[in-house]
């Protein structure tokens, strides 16, 4: 029952950013509103971009910070729609910056325009096709440098991949990554809603286990926030309090199982027989993230669940043709065999927690 109840609240910060339907009045929380989330808007990018939804579908805009942009018009499954004979405009929200103009060229619109110096830049598209204008918003991060070494595309918004081996839940706009340390230790990253970090310099909260309650205050490096509980090996609740721009009592809870070092290790699986067999738990992201298999050998992943609602609920390992729903607070085990060497990813329905398969 205690599992339950903390499952809940993990739900309660995560389900909003992963679904589009809203709970009856009637369903929520007196503290919901401690929970608050706003909705992504961001869905899986066929093309590396950013995708926003349109009147007529769905567009997507790939943003170089050299000045380059491609603009894919979408239909609802996110295949791509013609555009030939449409033209079209992107408008940067910065003084000065003149307008881009696109122009058709095979499947989508491309326009260049002067290089970017900016890292996060909101955008508007408007594509004109058979006379119907067709507007999206976009707001774009460019990294400084791309997969390319050159340029890049934006990061997608909300992506609650664990960058350090912890889980991952929302206050509005704003991630926090926890990892719990056998030492006692809990870490607490912060980031923005593209997964960058966000000063911390003045931030306090909270965190809080087995009636003990520690500050929580920046580390040495100022990279993450941090405070020390009792020494623990064992999965135990946790509550983080951290006050948030847009909710000052902000808190959630946790079920932490410590680690050893900061960033938990890729994961082997262990051969039993004729069958190898490893564990995931399922808790705002993937636990372990990257799994090593050999090939050929029948493999069985075993994803326990660990909360009730948001991206969790439906596995995807495309690569395999494994596509099954993953029921909260139960244990799903997956069979298929690893025919083929490479790394392999897997991630939920919505491809917002993702995870690797490397087969050797």
């Amino acid at each position: 029952m205690r599992k339950q109840i903390i499952a809940a609240l993990m739900a309660v910060g995560l389900v909003a950013a992963c679904s589009k339907k809203d709970a009856p009045p009637e369903a929520q929380a007196p503290a919901a509103k401690s929970h608050a989330v706003a909705e992504p808007h961001a869905h899986a990018a066929p093309h590396g971009g950013v995708v926003e939804s349109t009147s007529q579908g769905h567009m997507e805009l790939v943003v170089t910070r050299a000045g380059g942009y491609r603009v894919f018009l979408l239909d609802d499954a996110l295949a791509v729609r013609p555009v030939a004979g449409a033209s079209g405009t992107v408008k940067v929200a910065k003084g000065g910056h003149p307008d881009v103009k696109l122009a058709p060229v095979g499947d989508h619109l491309e326009g260049q325009g002067p290089e970017h110096s900016d890292d996060h830049l909101t955008m508007v598209v408007t594509v004109v096709r058979d006379g119907k204008p067709e507007v999206a918003r976009f707001s774009a991060h460019l990294e400084e440098h791309g997969h390319d070494g050159t340029s890049a595309a934006p990061m997608q918004a909300h992506d609650h991949t664990p960058l350090h081996g912890g889980i991952v839940a929302m206050s509005g706009e704003t991630h926090l990554e926890v990892l719990s340390l056998k030492s006692g230790e809990v870490r607490v990253w912060v980031t923005d809603a593209f997964r960058q970090p966000v000063p911390l310099a003045g931030k306090k909260g909270t965190v809080e286990a087995a009636g003990a309650s520690v500050p929580l205050v920046p580390g040495a490096a100022g990279e993450f926030l941090s405070g020390t509980l009792p020494p623990a090996d064992g999965e135990r609740e946790v509550t983080v309090r951290l006050p948030m721009p847009d909710d000052p009592e902000y808190f959630i809870g946790f079920l932490l199982t410590p680690v050893d070092a900061a960033k938990a290790p890729a994961t082997k699986a262990a051969v039993d027989g004729a069958v190898q067999e490893v564990t995931i738990t399922v808790q705002g992201g993937y636990q372990p993230s990257e799994v090593t298999l050999k090939q050929g050998v029948p493999a069985r992943l075993r994803f326990v669940r660990k909360d009730t609602g948001g991206c969790g609920d439906e596995l995807l390992i495309p690569d395999f043709g494994v596509r099954t729903p993953l029921p909260g607070l139960k244990e799903t085990v997956v069979d298929f065999v690893p025919d083929k060497a490479g790394t392999f990813a897997f991630t939920c329905g919505m491809q917002m927690m993702k995870g690797t398969l490397v087969v050797r």
